[in-house]
């Protein structure tokens, strides 16, 4: 683990900025849509998205922070000038922007395992990566658009940092507090986080509450399920 992030005894995820996400057993108990419900319940601004979404099977979900990165078709970028973004950020992962373009990629085994040296723990690509396979094998959690196999060198160029990026017609902003799973993507205010996934937890216990009752009726009717469903 890096100097960007320490682990606290309570189990905490830290960051150099004083950011405080209790989300270790988050996923243990909910899912990327009992967060978008939690954002419901309370009234959170939040961008969802179901197409950005795991590069492979298996590819762990993930809870944290984010720095925006954009690139755009041009004569390239040197992947040190990438690299420099991991080592100057003290958020937990990168949102990389392509435009939700997927006929060129930007992310990939070498810019991964980069990213895992400066303790950059996973990364969003609004468009397409590669690598998959390697990916998986590095055990970097992923979440694209799709895959296209080109390199990017020559072909992308570095256009921006810390920017607003544009998700579904809307904006996400540098710094947000995200999470992904296989249903998709969920950005939201950093500091209304921890009372979403607080929250979120609740509202994937009370379901499964109600998938056991559900399981516990020994003749099944529309009337007695009717007495139980919400």
């Amino acid at each position: 683990m890096s100097g960007h992030e320490t682990q606290t005894g309570s189990g905490q995820l830290t960051t150099t900025r004083g950011h405080h996400m209790d989300v270790d057993d988050l996923f243990d108990v909910a899912t990327v849509c009992d967060i978008s419900d939690s954002c419901d319940q309370l009234g959170v601004p939040c961008v969802r998205t179901g197409k950005i979404r795991p590069v492979y099977a298996g590819c762990a979900p993930f809870a944290g922070t984010i720095t925006t990165v954009s690139l755009r078709p041009g004569r390239g970028t040197r992947l040190t000038s990438l690299i420099r973004i991991f080592e100057d950020t003290e958020d937990d992962a990168v949102l990389v922007d392509l435009g939700e373009r997927t006929d060129v990629q930007c992310w990939g085994t070498l810019l991964a395992t980069a990213a895992l040296r400066f303790g950059v723990r996973a990364a969003l690509v609004n468009g397409a990566t590669r690598d998959a396979d390697q990916l998986a094998a590095l055990g970097f959690p992923t979440f694209a658009r799709g895959t296209h196999p080109a390199s990017m060198r020559g072909r992308l160029s570095l256009t921006g940092m810390g920017g607003d990026v544009v998700v579904e017609g809307r904006p996400v902003i540098s710094g947000c507090a995200v999470a992904a799973d296989p249903n998709g993507v969920v950005f939201l205010p950093r500091e209304h986080a921890d009372k979403v996934f607080d929250l979120a937890r609740q509202i994937a216990a009370a379901e499964q509450r109600l998938l056991d009752r559900i399981r516990s009726v020994s003749r099944p009717t529309t009337e007695a399920l009717d007495t139980i469903l919400p």
